[in-house]
């Protein structure tokens, strides 16, 4: 009997031990599983911040290139404006000097080449200044010192001409408005860039 009862004691006793064994696996698997969602949702949420992070460097690296190629642009123009400062003007008043020469008119010599009209008449006016200026009646010596410093001129640009032609200007044209030369052949061909 004592047997018996021993195993009536122990029986109640292993029973209610696993039965609260069991119950405590139920309850960790409930808890894993439980922390194992939240540990998924975890890693969703570090996987949507991550691709937004990347995504947001790929907008910032694409406007920097942006910035980066401007800056570049705006670099070139300004080291070719820096290289040809004017050079465009220039020829473009070399022309208007030599059209209002051969007697167009200022509208139409402003509009051909793009002149505003101002700068045109400025132009006609030099040219009528420099004309008032070659008159006769100025004084003997004035004279002798004009053709002095053309003289001194020539034989200064003479060496430099020959090394290379030289475009024709503003100033040239003047002077030999003012000297009362017409237009040559060979001013009309250093005009068309033509070189001899």
């Amino acid at each position: 009997m004592n047997e018996g009862l021993l195993i009536l004691i122990v029986t109640p006793l292993v029973i209610a031990g696993l039965w609260m064994v069991g119950r405590r696996r139920k309850q960790d698997d409930t808890q894993r599983t439980a922390s194992a969602a939240h540990l998924a949702e975890m890693v969703r949420g570090a996987e949507v911040a991550n691709s937004g992070f990347f995504r947001s460097l790929e907008l910032v690296q694409k406007n920097l290139e942006t910035l980066i190629a401007r800056a570049e642009n705006a670099e070139q123009r300004l080291r070719s404006l820096m290289l040809h400062p004017g050079i465009e003007k220039r020829e473009q008043y070399t022309a208007a000097a030599l059209l209002l020469a051969e007697g167009h008119d200022v509208e139409r010599v402003s509009s051909m080449l793009g002149l505003p009209d101002a700068q045109v008449h400025l132009i006609r006016e030099l040219q009528q200044v420099s004309a008032k200026d070659k008159r006769p009646g100025r004084g003997k010596k004035s004279e002798e010192g004009v053709i002095k410093e053309a003289v001194r001129q020539s034989r200064i640009a003479a060496p430099r001409e020959k090394a290379a032609a030289r475009p024709i200007l503003l100033v040239d044209v003047l002077k030999n408005a003012a000297a009362g030369e017409s237009l040559t052949a060979e001013t009309l061909a250093r005009f068309r860039g033509e070189t001899a």
